[in-house]
């Protein structure tokens, strides 16, 4: 019994790839589609939008953060401190002209 089930989910799901790769072909809306197929449009839409779609396999999602490895500073010139509580902290390559203009900006 349950390797009938599971060759019936399999066929299910492989007919579902079809249509939603006709779907994507066809220029319709969904639920046009839908109606067309006699599907129902959450079902379609379950079948689009689910992680085991072919448009959806092999897309990965942009990492939410991403490390920065950044050069370690040993000493900073300046330290500035913004009304906000921010710091700011500069490090001895800043040239005169641009802190200059950096405090001026954020007065």
């Amino acid at each position: 019994m349950q390797n009938n089930y599971s060759a019936f989910r399999r066929l299910a799901f492989q007919n579902a790839e079809g249509l939603v790769a006709k779907y994507h072909a066809s220029g319709l809306t969904q639920r046009q589609f839908a109606e067309q197929h006699g599907l129902k449009l959450s079902t379609l839409r379950q079948w689009i939008y689910r992680p085991s779609s072919p448009q959806r396999r092999g897309r990965t999602s942009p990492p939410a953060f991403q490390e920065l490895a950044l050069p370690l500073l040993e000493s900073w010139a300046a330290e500035l401190r913004l009304p906000s509580g921010r710091v700011l902290r500069l490090n001895p390559q800043a040239s005169a002209e641009w802190v200059g203009t950096l405090v001026e900006r954020l007065s």
